[in-house]
């Protein structure tokens, strides 16, 4: 009898070990989902950040450094193309980087349209020959928006990767206030083009049907808010005629229009607002 209750007493105590193990084994797989994730992506996908017309590094700067404290993105290299188109990288993009960022720099920043098209898919090949990518998103100010688009429109060579994400700031697409534009003067049809289509609209309308499809495009428009409905230099119909430039393109078109001061077309990218929403848009889970 008594040795038949060891054994009922060591069987309990066996079953009590096991049951407290599972339960301590429960609650720290419980711990370990119930963990928050974290607020932006862990991704190798490159970001190219371009500048416009009389840009530089400077343009970019604000930008980038808002992405590496706030999205937790890094600089890896800087892609300078002389006036000659030759490009020299300098940087380190090591493996794993998360969220790596290439800042392109033009020497000749008053290059033509399709120039800096050129150069740019000069910039995107020279890279990926260095390091090996599928997909990259795209950034641009200004003329570097006209410029990305004019490039994606352009037939490429094999083995030439794809856009994911597209971020256009200030873009000059239906033409530029002083230049061939006039504040207010130009306005939206009911079919949703532009009454008035001057040169680098007509340029991209040419071959608008070689835009890949798919894109998931972020238009930031800017507004004085001073009567003009133009950010100085680009007015909001300029800037929003990209989105009938894509029509029937399956692109993914988000909006975000800002107001003041702080949205005048040089100081958008020095905009800490502009920079988040940047940031959201292309790295946000």
């Amino acid at each position: 009898m008594r040795r038949w209750l060891g054994l009922v007493l060591v069987l309990v105590a066996i079953l009590g070990g096991c049951a407290k193990g599972n339960q301590q084994s429960s609650k720290q797989k419980s711990s370990q989902s119930s963990q928050p994730q974290a607020a932006y992506v862990t991704s190798q996908r490159p970001t190219f950040y371009l500048h416009g017309f009389q840009g530089s590094a400077k343009s970019t700067n604000t930008l980038i450094r808002h992405a590496e404290k706030t999205a937790h993105a890094h600089k890896v290299l800087v892609a300078t193309v002389s006036a000659g188109g030759t490009v020299t990288l300098s940087g380190h993009w090591a493996d794993q980087t998360r969220n790596p960022i290439i800042q392109v720099v033009f020497k000749n920043n008053l290059a033509q349209y399709n120039q800096q098209s050129t150069w740019l898919a000069h910039v995107i090949t020279t890279v990926q020959q260095v390091h090996a990518f599928k997909s990259y998103n795209l950034v641009a100010h200004s003329a570097g928006c006209v410029a990305s688009v004019n490039m994606l429109m352009t037939p490429q060579v094999s083995g030439f990767p794809t856009v994911n994400k597209l971020v256009t700031i200030a873009g000059p697409f239906d033409g530029v206030v002083g230049e061939d534009d006039v504040a207010n003067q130009n306005s939206f049809l009911a079919s949703g083009a532009p009454k008035y289509q001057h040169a680098a609209y007509q340029l991209l309308a040419a071959k608008r049907t070689a835009f890949p499809t798919g894109v998931k495009l972020l238009n930031i428009v800017g507004n004085l808010d001073d009567g003009s409905n133009s950010d100085s230099l680009v007015t909001n119909v300029s800037a929003r005629s990209i989105k009938y430039l894509l029509r029937d393109r399956e692109v993914t078109y988000t909006e975000k229009d800002f107001y003041g001061k702080h949205a005048q077309h040089s100081q958008l990218h020095e905009n800490a607002k502009v920079a988040l929403a940047v940031d959201r848009y292309l790295w946000h889970r």
